[in-house]
Protein backbone atom coordinates (compact mmCIF):
# COMPACT_ATOMS: atom_id res chain seq x y z
CA UNK A 1 0.00 0.00 0.00
CA UNK A 2 1.39 3.37 -1.03
CA UNK A 3 1.92 5.90 1.75
CA UNK A 4 0.69 9.46 1.54
CA UNK A 5 4.15 10.89 0.83
CA UNK A 6 4.58 8.68 -2.25
CA UNK A 7 1.10 9.62 -3.43
CA UNK A 8 1.85 13.32 -2.99
CA UNK A 9 5.03 12.95 -5.07
CA UNK A 10 3.11 11.08 -7.77
CA UNK A 11 0.52 13.87 -8.02
CA UNK A 12 3.24 16.51 -8.36
CA UNK A 13 5.21 14.51 -10.94
CA UNK A 14 2.07 14.38 -13.08
CA UNK A 15 1.67 18.15 -12.78
CA UNK A 16 -1.64 18.24 -10.90
CA UNK A 17 -0.98 21.26 -8.71
CA UNK A 18 -4.52 21.85 -7.40
CA UNK A 19 -4.95 18.14 -6.74
CA UNK A 20 -1.69 18.17 -4.77
CA UNK A 21 -2.85 21.13 -2.65
CA UNK A 22 -6.17 19.43 -1.81
CA UNK A 23 -4.56 16.04 -1.15
CA UNK A 24 -1.84 17.54 1.06
CA UNK A 25 -4.46 19.45 3.07
CA UNK A 26 -6.64 16.36 3.51
CA UNK A 27 -3.76 14.19 4.73
CA UNK A 28 -1.89 16.75 6.82
CA UNK A 29 -4.65 18.39 8.84
CA UNK A 30 -3.81 18.69 12.57
CA UNK A 31 -6.55 16.20 13.44
CA UNK A 32 -5.95 13.91 10.46
CA UNK A 33 -3.70 10.90 10.58
CA UNK A 34 -3.72 7.61 8.75
CA UNK A 35 -4.34 4.77 11.18
CA UNK A 36 -3.40 1.20 10.27
CA UNK A 37 -5.10 -1.65 12.13
CA UNK A 38 -3.34 -4.77 13.35
CA UNK A 39 -4.57 -6.61 10.25
CA UNK A 40 -2.94 -3.95 8.07
CA UNK A 41 -6.37 -2.52 7.21
CA UNK A 42 -7.23 1.15 7.60
CA UNK A 43 -9.44 2.16 10.51
CA UNK A 44 -11.61 5.26 10.56
CA UNK A 45 -11.08 7.11 13.85
CA UNK A 46 -13.81 9.68 13.06
CA UNK A 47 -11.37 12.49 13.82
CA UNK A 48 -10.69 13.63 10.28
CA UNK A 49 -8.38 10.73 9.49
CA UNK A 50 -8.35 9.31 5.97
CA UNK A 51 -8.13 5.49 6.04
CA UNK A 52 -4.95 4.34 4.35
CA UNK A 53 -6.79 2.12 1.89
CA UNK A 54 -8.83 5.13 0.71
CA UNK A 55 -5.84 7.37 -0.07
CA UNK A 56 -5.31 6.10 -3.65
CA UNK A 57 -8.99 6.67 -4.40
CA UNK A 58 -8.81 10.23 -3.03
CA UNK A 59 -5.67 10.91 -5.07
CA UNK A 60 -7.25 9.52 -8.27
CA UNK A 61 -10.47 11.53 -7.92
CA UNK A 62 -8.61 14.77 -7.24
CA UNK A 63 -6.37 14.14 -10.24
CA UNK A 64 -9.34 13.30 -12.47
CA UNK A 65 -11.08 16.50 -11.39
CA UNK A 66 -8.06 18.57 -12.39
CA UNK A 67 -7.70 16.82 -15.78
CA UNK A 68 -11.41 17.32 -16.47
CA UNK A 69 -11.25 20.98 -15.46
CA UNK A 70 -8.39 21.62 -17.90
CA UNK A 71 -10.36 20.19 -20.81
CA UNK A 72 -13.57 21.96 -19.76
CA UNK A 73 -15.51 18.81 -18.89
CA UNK A 74 -17.54 20.21 -15.99
CA UNK A 75 -19.71 17.09 -15.68
CA UNK A 76 -16.60 14.99 -15.04
CA UNK A 77 -15.32 17.54 -12.50
CA UNK A 78 -18.69 17.42 -10.72
CA UNK A 79 -18.67 13.60 -10.77
CA UNK A 80 -15.18 13.42 -9.22
CA UNK A 81 -16.05 15.85 -6.42
CA UNK A 82 -19.35 14.02 -5.84
CA UNK A 83 -17.45 10.75 -5.38
CA UNK A 84 -15.19 12.42 -2.81
CA UNK A 85 -18.11 14.05 -1.00
CA UNK A 86 -19.90 10.71 -0.70
CA UNK A 87 -16.73 8.98 0.50
CA UNK A 88 -16.20 11.44 3.34
CA UNK A 89 -19.87 11.27 4.24
CA UNK A 90 -19.51 7.48 4.58
CA UNK A 91 -16.47 8.09 6.80
CA UNK A 92 -18.63 10.35 9.02
CA UNK A 93 -16.38 13.28 8.11
CA UNK A 94 -19.21 15.65 7.31
CA UNK A 95 -17.07 18.81 7.24
CA UNK A 96 -14.93 17.46 4.43
CA UNK A 97 -18.04 16.17 2.69
CA UNK A 98 -19.45 19.71 2.84
CA UNK A 99 -16.23 21.07 1.29
CA UNK A 100 -16.64 18.87 -1.79
CA UNK A 101 -20.42 19.30 -2.05
CA UNK A 102 -19.85 23.08 -2.06
CA UNK A 103 -17.52 22.60 -5.01
CA UNK A 104 -20.27 20.60 -6.74
CA UNK A 105 -22.79 23.36 -6.01
CA UNK A 106 -20.46 26.03 -7.42
CA UNK A 107 -19.90 24.04 -10.63
CA UNK A 108 -23.63 23.41 -11.12
CA UNK A 109 -24.47 27.10 -10.64
CA UNK A 110 -21.80 28.21 -13.13
CA UNK A 111 -23.07 25.74 -15.73
CA UNK A 112 -26.80 26.18 -15.01
CA UNK A 113 -27.05 22.50 -14.08
CA UNK A 114 -30.31 22.46 -12.11
CA UNK A 115 -30.20 18.73 -11.49
CA UNK A 116 -26.67 18.89 -10.12
CA UNK A 117 -27.44 21.92 -7.97
CA UNK A 118 -30.52 20.25 -6.48
CA UNK A 119 -28.45 17.17 -5.59
CA UNK A 120 -25.79 19.34 -3.96
CA UNK A 121 -28.35 21.42 -2.02
CA UNK A 122 -29.95 18.29 -0.58
CA UNK A 123 -26.59 16.74 0.33
CA UNK A 124 -25.38 19.98 1.96
CA UNK A 125 -28.56 20.16 4.01
CA UNK A 126 -28.19 16.58 5.17
CA UNK A 127 -24.51 17.10 6.04
CA UNK A 128 -25.13 20.29 8.04
CA UNK A 129 -28.01 18.62 9.89
CA UNK A 130 -25.67 15.75 10.78
CA UNK A 131 -23.23 18.35 12.12
CA UNK A 132 -25.97 19.78 14.32
CA UNK A 133 -26.20 23.03 12.34
CA UNK A 134 -29.92 22.76 11.63
CA UNK A 135 -30.34 26.46 10.76
CA UNK A 136 -27.87 26.14 7.88
CA UNK A 137 -29.42 22.82 6.89
CA UNK A 138 -32.81 24.54 6.60
CA UNK A 139 -31.34 27.20 4.29
CA UNK A 140 -30.14 24.47 1.91
CA UNK A 141 -33.42 22.54 2.05
CA UNK A 142 -35.29 25.78 1.30
CA UNK A 143 -33.02 26.35 -1.71
CA UNK A 144 -33.78 22.80 -2.83
CA UNK A 145 -37.48 23.55 -2.46
CA UNK A 146 -37.15 26.76 -4.51
CA UNK A 147 -35.30 24.90 -7.26
CA UNK A 148 -37.99 22.22 -7.33
CA UNK A 149 -40.78 24.80 -7.52
CA UNK A 150 -39.00 26.68 -10.32
CA UNK A 151 -38.51 23.51 -12.36
CA UNK A 152 -41.99 22.23 -11.55
CA UNK A 153 -40.64 18.89 -10.30
CA UNK A 154 -43.20 17.67 -7.78
CA UNK A 155 -41.08 14.73 -6.61
CA UNK A 156 -38.21 17.02 -5.65
CA UNK A 157 -40.62 19.46 -4.03
CA UNK A 158 -42.03 16.67 -1.87
CA UNK A 159 -38.50 15.52 -1.02
CA UNK A 160 -37.51 19.04 0.04
CA UNK A 161 -40.70 19.33 2.11
CA UNK A 162 -39.89 16.06 3.89
CA UNK A 163 -36.44 17.35 4.85
CA UNK A 164 -37.84 20.72 5.92
CA UNK A 165 -40.49 19.03 8.07
CA UNK A 166 -37.83 17.10 9.99
CA UNK A 167 -35.55 20.13 10.34
CA UNK A 168 -38.35 22.47 11.48
CA UNK A 169 -39.35 19.92 14.12
CA UNK A 170 -35.77 19.81 15.43
CA UNK A 171 -35.74 23.60 15.73
CA UNK A 172 -39.17 23.57 17.39
CA UNK A 173 -38.02 21.01 19.95
CA UNK A 174 -34.92 23.07 20.71
CA UNK A 175 -36.96 26.27 21.14
CA UNK A 176 -39.44 24.42 23.34
CA UNK A 177 -36.61 23.08 25.48
CA UNK A 178 -35.27 26.63 25.87
CA UNK A 179 -38.68 27.87 26.98
CA UNK A 180 -39.26 29.99 23.84
CA UNK A 181 -42.81 28.80 23.19
CA UNK A 182 -43.60 31.40 20.52
CA UNK A 183 -40.56 30.43 18.46
CA UNK A 184 -41.48 26.76 18.90
CA UNK A 185 -44.99 27.60 17.66
CA UNK A 186 -43.58 29.37 14.58
CA UNK A 187 -41.51 26.30 13.66
CA UNK A 188 -44.47 23.96 14.25
CA UNK A 189 -46.51 26.10 11.84
CA UNK A 190 -43.73 25.82 9.27
CA UNK A 191 -43.66 22.10 9.93
CA UNK A 192 -47.36 21.80 9.08
CA UNK A 193 -46.84 23.76 5.84
CA UNK A 194 -43.97 21.45 4.89
CA UNK A 195 -46.01 18.37 5.80
CA UNK A 196 -48.85 19.52 3.54
CA UNK A 197 -46.37 20.03 0.70
CA UNK A 198 -45.00 16.52 1.24
CA UNK A 199 -48.49 15.07 0.69
CA UNK A 200 -47.68 12.41 3.29
CA UNK A 201 -50.83 11.82 5.35
CA UNK A 202 -48.97 10.46 8.37
CA UNK A 203 -46.70 13.50 8.34
CA UNK A 204 -49.64 15.91 8.07
CA UNK A 205 -51.35 14.07 10.92
CA UNK A 206 -48.35 14.37 13.25
CA UNK A 207 -47.80 18.00 12.27
CA UNK A 208 -51.36 18.90 13.30
CA UNK A 209 -50.93 17.15 16.64
CA UNK A 210 -47.61 18.85 17.43
CA UNK A 211 -48.97 22.25 16.39
CA UNK A 212 -51.95 21.65 18.66
CA UNK A 213 -49.58 20.90 21.55
CA UNK A 214 -47.60 24.07 20.82
CA UNK A 215 -50.78 26.17 20.97
CA UNK A 216 -51.98 24.40 24.12
CA UNK A 217 -48.75 25.19 25.94
CA UNK A 218 -49.38 28.91 25.47
CA UNK A 219 -52.57 28.48 27.55
CA UNK A 220 -54.38 31.62 26.36
CA UNK A 221 -57.99 31.20 25.21
CA UNK A 222 -57.20 31.97 21.56
CA UNK A 223 -54.37 29.44 21.55
CA UNK A 224 -56.53 26.79 23.22
CA UNK A 225 -59.09 27.23 20.45
CA UNK A 226 -56.29 26.88 17.90
CA UNK A 227 -55.18 23.72 19.68
CA UNK A 228 -58.68 22.28 19.22
CA UNK A 229 -58.60 23.35 15.56
CA UNK A 230 -55.49 21.20 15.07
CA UNK A 231 -56.41 18.24 17.27
CA UNK A 232 -59.65 17.71 15.32
CA UNK A 233 -58.00 17.15 11.90
CA UNK A 234 -55.45 14.93 13.67
CA UNK A 235 -58.34 12.83 14.99
CA UNK A 236 -59.96 12.69 11.53
CA UNK A 237 -56.73 11.58 9.86
CA UNK A 238 -56.18 8.93 12.54
CA UNK A 239 -59.72 7.66 11.98
CA UNK A 240 -59.09 7.42 8.24
CA UNK A 241 -55.86 5.53 8.90
CA UNK A 242 -57.61 3.27 11.45
CA UNK A 243 -54.98 4.30 13.98
CA UNK A 244 -56.61 3.56 17.34
CA UNK A 245 -53.63 4.74 19.36
CA UNK A 246 -53.60 8.06 17.51
CA UNK A 247 -57.35 8.43 17.97
CA UNK A 248 -56.89 7.90 21.69
CA UNK A 249 -54.19 10.55 21.88
CA UNK A 250 -56.41 12.96 19.94
CA UNK A 251 -59.43 12.33 22.14
CA UNK A 252 -57.44 12.78 25.34
CA UNK A 253 -55.86 16.00 24.01
CA UNK A 254 -59.28 17.34 22.99
CA UNK A 255 -60.77 16.38 26.36
CA UNK A 256 -57.95 18.12 28.20
CA UNK A 257 -58.20 21.26 26.08
CA UNK A 258 -61.99 21.50 26.28
CA UNK A 259 -61.73 21.16 30.05
CA UNK A 260 -59.34 24.13 30.10
CA UNK A 261 -61.88 25.99 27.94
CA UNK A 262 -64.47 25.08 30.63
CA UNK A 263 -66.56 23.12 28.13
CA UNK A 264 -67.00 20.19 30.49
CA UNK A 265 -69.70 18.32 28.57
CA UNK A 266 -67.58 18.12 25.40
CA UNK A 267 -64.54 17.22 27.48
CA UNK A 268 -66.52 14.38 29.04
CA UNK A 269 -67.57 13.06 25.61
CA UNK A 270 -63.97 12.86 24.42
CA UNK A 271 -62.84 11.23 27.69
CA UNK A 272 -65.54 8.56 27.32
CA UNK A 273 -64.38 7.90 23.78
CA UNK A 274 -60.76 7.80 24.94
CA UNK A 275 -61.72 5.19 27.53
CA UNK A 276 -63.54 3.09 24.90
CA UNK A 277 -60.49 3.19 22.62
CA UNK A 278 -58.20 2.24 25.51
CA UNK A 279 -60.42 -0.72 26.34
CA UNK A 280 -60.52 -1.79 22.68
CA UNK A 281 -56.73 -1.72 22.41
CA UNK A 282 -56.23 -3.40 25.80
CA UNK A 283 -54.08 -0.64 27.30
CA UNK A 284 -54.59 -0.55 31.09
CA UNK A 285 -52.42 2.56 31.56
CA UNK A 286 -54.61 4.54 29.14
CA UNK A 287 -57.75 3.13 30.77
CA UNK A 288 -56.49 4.24 34.18
CA UNK A 289 -55.65 7.69 32.85
CA UNK A 290 -59.13 8.06 31.35
CA UNK A 291 -60.88 6.82 34.51
CA UNK A 292 -58.91 9.22 36.70
CA UNK A 293 -59.71 12.19 34.45
CA UNK A 294 -63.40 11.22 34.29
CA UNK A 295 -63.54 10.84 38.07
CA UNK A 296 -62.09 14.31 38.60
CA UNK A 297 -64.39 15.81 35.96
CA UNK A 298 -67.56 14.22 37.43
CA UNK A 299 -66.53 15.49 40.85
CA UNK A 300 -66.26 19.03 39.49
CA UNK A 301 -69.76 18.67 38.05
CA UNK A 302 -71.15 17.42 41.36
CA UNK A 303 -71.92 13.94 40.00
CA UNK A 304 -70.42 12.12 42.98
CA UNK A 305 -71.76 8.66 42.12
CA UNK A 306 -69.97 8.60 38.77
CA UNK A 307 -66.92 10.28 40.29
CA UNK A 308 -66.62 7.45 42.84
CA UNK A 309 -67.23 4.81 40.16
CA UNK A 310 -64.43 6.02 37.88
CA UNK A 311 -61.95 6.81 40.65
CA UNK A 312 -62.44 3.34 42.16
CA UNK A 313 -61.88 1.84 38.75
CA UNK A 314 -58.75 3.96 38.39
CA UNK A 315 -57.44 2.67 41.74
CA UNK A 316 -58.04 -0.96 40.70
CA UNK A 317 -56.25 -0.51 37.37
CA UNK A 318 -53.32 1.35 38.93
CA UNK A 319 -52.81 -1.29 41.60
CA UNK A 320 -53.06 -4.15 39.11
CA UNK A 321 -50.29 -2.59 37.01
CA UNK A 322 -48.04 -1.83 39.98
CA UNK A 323 -46.85 1.29 38.16
CA UNK A 324 -45.05 3.64 40.58
CA UNK A 325 -46.24 6.83 38.85
CA UNK A 326 -49.83 5.59 38.84
CA UNK A 327 -49.56 4.49 42.47
CA UNK A 328 -48.30 7.95 43.44
CA UNK A 329 -51.36 9.35 41.72
CA UNK A 330 -53.50 6.94 43.73
CA UNK A 331 -52.11 8.38 46.98
CA UNK A 332 -52.82 11.92 45.77
CA UNK A 333 -56.48 11.17 44.95
CA UNK A 334 -57.29 8.76 47.80
CA UNK A 335 -58.43 11.60 50.07
CA UNK A 336 -60.75 12.85 47.33
CA UNK A 337 -62.25 9.38 46.97
CA UNK A 338 -62.84 9.08 50.71
CA UNK A 339 -64.66 12.42 50.76
CA UNK A 340 -66.72 11.44 47.72
CA UNK A 341 -67.73 8.13 49.30
CA UNK A 342 -68.82 10.08 52.37
CA UNK A 343 -70.89 12.47 50.26
CA UNK A 344 -72.52 9.60 48.38
CA UNK A 345 -73.39 7.90 51.68
CA UNK A 346 -74.79 11.16 53.06
CA UNK A 347 -76.88 11.82 49.94
CA UNK A 348 -78.24 8.25 49.94
CA UNK A 349 -79.36 8.65 53.57
CA UNK A 350 -81.12 11.94 52.71
CA UNK A 351 -83.12 10.09 50.05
Amino acid sequence: MEDKQALCVDILVNGYVQAYVDFFYLTHRPDAQVVIGSDDQATDTSNGAVPADKLPFVKDQLSQAEVARRRGDTKAVYAAYEQLAELFSELADQRTSVYFWEKCAEISRLTADGEGEAKAMRALGVAHQALGDVTTAISYFEKLNNLAQTSGEKDKERLAATHLYAAYNLMAAEADGNGDLMLALAYREKGLTAANSSEERSMVSKAHFMLGQAHEKLAEMSHLNEAVANYKPYLTLCEQAEDNEGQGAACFALARTYQRLENHSTSQQYLQRYLQLAEATGKPSSQAEACCALGVLYNQQGDYVNAVFFLERFFELARSMGDRVMLDKVHCTSCMLSLLRGRCHFLSEQV
